[in-house]
């Protein structure tokens, strides 16, 4: 799975994190932080300077993760050939 050590790390890391970061964007690669920022596109831009376009793991830092809710998708209506 892509991501799937940066997102490891994040979790390992979370509860350290919520304490000084909460609410900030953190950019991780590999097993590696790299920054917290106040948003998304700027963990974005510090990471393509660094690295180019590669794979990262952009996320927020908050004590639970958001779930998306998405009616068409949960009644199956996404491929029902409306």
């Amino acid at each position: 799975m892509i991501l799937e050590k940066e997102q490891a790390f994040f979790e390992a890391h979370r509860a350290e994190w919520l304490k000084y970061h909460q609410g900030k964007v953190a950019l991780v690669v590999g097993e590696e932080l790299i920054g917290v920022y106040d948003n998304a596109e700027a963990a974005f831009d510090a990471g393509v300077e660094r690295f180019g376009n590669v794979p990262m793991l952009i996320k927020q830092v908050q004590a639970t993760d958001p779930v998306a809710h998405i009616p068409a998708l949960f009644l199956g209506l996404m491929n029902a050939g409306i």
